[in-house]
């Protein structure tokens, strides 16, 4: 891929969903409604909680990257939970600004951490297909229980109903594809083969080709062993899962205090609404092209607009606040962390060369 061309492109699929978003802000909502309750709202009671997102996203991102960690360990993979965070934050903030994520954020942290690992990236493979697993499926099992609730408790609309349903059944049926190629190894060796195919158009030399597939096989082999270790030892998965879900609930509780900042102090009592609204913005930007800005904000808002009894300026403004928090403040620190890694990098490489030069030279 074109590293200038992602970019560019990224770049463009970001603005042109902001500018979307704004649009239906500016002709549907107001700016005028908007900026009238920022001002009757008290800006230090309003600042103090919206710092406290800060330190949530944090708070999520730390044990997002531990369940990770705990998969990696189960593995005998020796990586620092510190790196795991940092590795995590890179694949998120890929995940982010490229527009194909659930495969960008993975290849990403496969890439970062292929040193670490050595030659055992079969289990490295592993690791972050288990984890993506865990993920959607602490949000698939949110989203099913909050919409029963909601179907139980109150006078839902049929179309509500059937749009949950759909969420429902295209995020399960995601789980399902990726522990089916977990397991069965025929269909993964099948994949491998049309990715070599596809290579070795681009590779003309035999033998660094056959090497590459050689490489393949083997590693295929690995990554099954390591998914079987899961399969005989499932208690092993379950701090992963209670990672996932402190994780989830951190960034849930965003939501919740960007509402009572602006003044919705009974949002607590809406707790199910907020969650069915949380578990469809994560099923919506992991389905495999994903749209992370324009597509989710206006998604937000017109649930929102349904499920709560706030006026839809309180709305729009609540979603735009929420954003900040978790795409454009988690791309900031995540394009912070690339450059501090690559110039890390770079210095080691020199710190290595310098001691590679003999006094005589």
């Amino acid at each position: 891929m074109n590293p200038r061309l992602s970019f560019k492109t990224s770049i463009a699929f970001m603005f042109a969903g902001l500018l979307a978003f704004m649009l239906y802000l500016y002709f549907f909502i107001g700016f005028g409604s908007m900026f009238e309750i920022l001002k009757k709202i008290d800006p230090f009671e309003y600042f103090f909680y919206y710092s406290l997102t800060i330190a949530a996203i944090f708070v999520s991102g730390i044990f997002y990257s531990m369940t990770w960690h705990e998969l990696l360990k189960v593995l005998s993979l020796d990586l620092s939970l510190k790196r795991a965070f940092l590795y995590s934050w890179v694949g998120n903030f890929v995940d982010l600004v490229l527009p194909l994520e659930t495969v960008s954020g993975e290849l990403t942290r496969l890439y970062l951490i292929r040193q670490d690992v050595r030659n055992d990236v079969g289990k490295a493979v592993a690791s972050l297909v288990y984890h993506r697993i865990i993920s959607i499926s602490t949000t698939l099992i949110a989203l099913i229980v909050s919409s029963l609730y909601l179907i139980i408790a109150y006078n839902i609309r049929m179309d509500i109903i059937l749009f949950l349903s759909v969420v429902s059944i295209c995020t399960a049926a995601t789980i399902i594809m990726l522990l089916y190629l977990s397991l069965n190894e025929k269909a993964a060796g099948k994949i491998v083969n049309l990715l070599i195919r596809i290579v070795s158009f681009f590779i003309k030399n035999e033998e660094k080709l056959a090497g590459l597939k050689e490489r393949a096989v083997s590693d295929l082999s690995v990554f099954h062993r390591a998914v079987e270790s899961f399969g005989k030892n499932p208690k092993t998965l379950a701090k992963p899962f209670l990672y996932s879900y402190l994780s989830w609930f951190s960034q849930l509780a965003i939501y919740l205090l960007v509402f009572y900042a602006l003044g919705i102090s009974w949002i607590f009592y809406c707790v199910p609404q907020m969650m069915v609204v949380f578990s469809i913005t994560l099923a919506i930007q992991t389905i495999p092209i994903g749209f992370p800005v324009g597509l989710v904000e206006l998604v937000m808002t017109y649930l929102y607009n349904i499920l709560l009894s706030t006026p839809p300026a309180v709305n729009g403004l609540a979603t735009s606040l929420i954003r900040i928090v978790t795409f454009w403040f988690q791309v900031l620190v995540g394009f912070l962390i690339v450059q501090w890694l690559g110039i890390r990098r770079i210095l080691q490489t020199e710190s290595f060369k310098d001691r590679q030069i003999t006094p005589s030279e």
